[in-house]
Parts: structure tokens; C-alpha cells; sequence
């Protein structure tokens, strides 16, 4: 019996299934190796492409800068204050160079800038993405159109259509088990090799796939949590296995 961890994805799904007796693939959490071919690569590229982070990042930076107000701008005075508060600038500027006021004007400003900006860079990429995408489509079909004479292609031919994602075609093979972070712990679960159907894009992706940084890890939580202590490790065990 065979036992891989981070097997590639390989085998077609009845393959995979057909291994099943005598192959068990283990994955740890986000691993992208079982998960990577050359489907799930372009329909990653379609999710991106389509993914729109302009309202996200707008977010992101009025959060910033609200944050900014609330920590350096000092709150609106009363008329009674006002004379007070401005013979007083000149001693506070000269005080502390970090002495500066942002007002809604200040916000509704950057955020301006903010989303001109935003729109002109994602207008740009979308544009090359699909130039790019088209350009891959159209080689791809007119290859296939040369075997059919009843359907002319011409050179350098325009697609309009929006480019659909692939079909997966490969899996990692065999029993596929997969241990994942569940917030508190490690977990683990059978499940089927269609599982790891598209990348999962996480901040461990590539470290999940190494020895030290994924699946000893994995495996060390994972053991600690059975035996209900924080101090196990395999040495003490006698198992010195790679670091």
C-alpha cells in the first residue's frame, strides 16, 4: 500500500477512484500541489481576472485614513474656543511636526484620487487579461478548426466571447484524507479526489506543501491535541524524521 503526501494531481477521476485499495493520498490544509494543473491554473487567472477589489481597497483606505483622523486630528472646537485654539496653533506647530488636521473635505479628496486611480489600473488589467485570454482561445480554436473544413478561420481573428472556465481532467489519486486548521485545532476527513477541485488561495499555501512547515506541523498539532499535551514531540517518541 502507498501512502504520498502532496501527491500532484495526476491520475483522471475514474483512474483515481480505481486506485483507491491501495493508494492513500494525504493533503495538508491548503496545499496547492494536489490541487494544480493546468485547468484550475486558468480558471484561477478567470477568478482573479473577475474579481472585482475596487469597493474592498476603497474600503481599506477610508478605513486608514478615519483612523488617521481619529488619532491626529483634534475634535471640532466650540465657538467659545475657536479665538483660544488659534492663538495657540502657532506654539502647537512648532511643538510637534506631527500636528495636522484631516477633515471630511481631506477625506472625500484622497478618496477621489483613490478611485480614479483604482478604476484606471483595473480598466488597464482587464483589458490585457482578456487580450491575453482571447489571444490563447483563438490559437487554441483555430488549431482545432483546421481539421474541419467546413469551418474557415481566419489569422488574427477577433473572439468576442468571454472566456469560460476548464474542466478539470486531473486529480491526485487514490484514498484522498485531508487535514485542515479548524479554527482550534487540527481536523482531518475523508473526502473525495473531485475535492481539490480548484486552488485554494491562502497565506500557507506553499508552506503547507513542505515537510517542516506543513505536514510535520500538521502532524505534530494534530498529535498534540490527541495525547492532550502541548510538550509532545516525535523525538521523544524515538521518531527522528526530517525537520
Amino acid at each position: 500500500h502507498v501512502i504520498g503526501f502532496g501527491c500532484p494531481a495526476l491520475l483522471s477521476q475514474p483512474l483515481s477512484v480505481a486506485t483507491k485499495p491501495y493508494v492513500t493520498s494525504v493533503v495538508a490544509d491548503a496545499d496547492f500541489i494536489p490541487r494544480m494543473s493546468g485547468a484550475t491554473l486558468v480558471n484561477l487567472l478567470l477568478d482573479v481576472r473577475n474579481f472585482d477589489y475596487r469597493t474592498m481597497a476603497e474600503r481599506d483606505v477610508e478605513q486608514a485614513l478615519r483612523e488617521l483622523q481619529s488619532r491626529f486630528s483634534s475634535p471640532p472646537s466650540s465657538p467659545a474656543a475657536v479665538l483660544s485654539d488659534a492663538a495657540n496653533n502657532a506654539k502647537i506647530k512648532s511643538k510637534s511636526k506631527l500636528a495636522f488636521h484631516i477633515d471630511e473635505d481631506d477625506i472625500r479628496t484622497v478618496m477621489g484620487y483613490v478611485h480614479r486611480g483604482l478604476e484606471k489600473v483595473a480598466t488597464t488589467t482587464t483589458t490585457t487579461t482578456t487580450a491575453t485570454l482571447s489571444s490563447s482561445s483563438l490559437a487554441v480554436d483555430h488549431q482545432a478548426a483546421k481539421a474541419d473544413d467546413n469551418t474557415p478561420v481566419y489569422e488574427g481573428e477577433e473572439k468576442k466571447e468571454v472566456p469560460k472556465k476548464m474542466d478539470l481532467v486531473l486529480f491526485p489519486p487514490g484514498e484522498c484524507i485531508h487535514f485542515y486548521r479548524d479554527g482550534s485545532g487540527i481536523s482531518g476527513t475523508y473526502v473525495p479526489c473531485n475535492f481539490f477541485n480548484e486552488i485554494d488561495i491562502a497565506r500557507t499555501m506553499i508552506d503547507d506543501h513542505l515537510i517542516s512547515s506543513g505536514y510535520r506541523k500538521i502532524f505534530l498539532n494534530l498529535m498534540r491535541d490527541f495525547h492532550k499535551d502541548d510538550h509532545f514531540s516525535f523525538e521523544s517518541k524515538g521518531f527522528d524524521g526530517p525537520k
